[in-house]
């Protein structure tokens, strides 16, 4: 086959999505906001109405999607990405909920639990207030606005779309590099500003389902495509972004280590939660779990993205794609995620640039 006569460079050429549409989220080390426009147009050549995004994450992908009128289911482990999914991706209009917004705004500060855990400026006496993740007339604030989520009578959509203004808002003002698994030992020249809760963006197209949980487990809806991003790497999400899940949950757990990390994310703590390891983050068990997951899922194409530095072999992943349909793929270039160019990852390996290779692989099931 001629470089002419590629299928795939075929699809990224075509140009029927909508580019200029705009996507919101936190800091996110898999965040895939550079990449929705490739992404998009794979599923635009395709003609797909109906998608299914696996791990949504911050649901950048499924946002994009659905308002290029694709009616996009999403699901995630994270409960911080229910949040954003019935903001962003399953709500309707949310203007009503400014008013809310608004009170958020005038509340009096409480230190409450965040300001307990995450701060490292609060009074000595105050327990674990060493956090240092945010200044304390921030989470004050955060602390009585998500309180005051709770005492409200709305959708869950709608509470969802408050309980992401404080997430969102807490993201403006940390003081991490996008992880909280340690924070900056200086204060950060953002987290000197003051919190600001604002109503997110309502965004157009049709909706659909967020489904929270297993994505091997999920009984999921029959759609045309699923896009799967998993992490795939020895890095546990459920540890990088505890803050959002506490916050989305509002569950006031008990925390331990230096970052204060809820005590059902500590791996040693009699009250480690399982159920949240992914088995994308284990070598030994990521190839298994990726072709369970192409088998499982009741679509005819799945389009996967993949890092090159994921610790599955490209070799690898290509060869279990091929068990389940034609497979054709693109290479996209893509600057590293922060956590590779700074401390010790990249001491030990200064010879890696800040670009890597970004996989979009596209399995056609119909093609056996």
């Amino acid at each position: 086959m001629s470089e002419k006569d590629n299928p795939v460079d075929r699809l990224f050429e075509f140009d029927g999505f909508n580019d200029s549409v705009s996507t919101h989220g936190v800091k996110y080390m898999g965040s895939k906001k550079k990449l929705v426009s490739y992404i998009g147009n794979l599923v635009g050549e395709l003609k797909i109405k109906t998608a299914i995004d696996v791990f949504t994450g911050t649901t950048r992908v499924a946002q994009y999607l659905r308002q290029n009128d694709v009616e996009t289911f999403t699901s995630d482990l994270s409960w911080a990405s229910t949040k954003y999914a019935n903001t962003y991706v399953h709500n309707g209009d949310n203007k009503h909920l400014q008013r809310h917004i608004d009170v958020m705004n005038g509340l009096a500060p409480t230190n409450g639990w965040l300001t307990k855990n995450y701060t490292g400026d609060v009074d000595e006496s105050e327990p674990k207030g060493n956090g240092r993740c945010f200044k304390s007339k921030n989470t004050a604030r955060a602390d009585a606005a998500r309180d005051y989520i709770e005492t409200l009578d709305l959708h869950q959509w709608e509470k969802d779309t408050l309980i992401t203004s404080v997430i969102h808002g807490l993201d403006a003002v940390d003081n991490t590099v996008g992880v909280q698994q340690a924070y900056l030992k200086e204060w950060c020249e953002r987290a000197d500003n003051n919190i600001l809760f604002k109503l997110p963006v309502c965004l157009k197209g049709p909706k659909a389902e967020h489904f929270e949980g297993n994505c091997l487990e999920i009984k999921y809806p029959e759609a045309d495509l699923a896009y799967m991003d998993p992490p795939y790497s020895p890095h546990e999400y459920s540890t990088y972004y505890h803050i959002w899940d506490s916050v989305a949950r509002w569950d006031k757990p008990e925390t331990d280590l230096k970052v204060n990390r809820r005590i059902d994310r500590v791996s040693k703590s009699d009250h480690y939660d399982g159920s949240m390891k992914s088995d994308w983050n284990r070598k030994e068990k990521a190839v298994e779990a990726f072709e369970k997951l192409i088998d499982r899922m009741p679509v005819r194409y799945c389009l996967i993205s993949y890092n090159n530095e994921s610790i599955v072999e490209q070799h690898e992943l290509m060869d279990s794609c091929a068990k389940f349909g034609e497979v054709t793929l693109r290479e996209v270039d893509y600057k590293r995620n922060i956590m590779s160019q700074i401390g010790n990852s990249s001491k030990n390996n200064p010879s890696k640039n800040q670009k890597n290779k970004e996989l979009l692989i596209l399995i056609d099931k119909n093609g056996k």
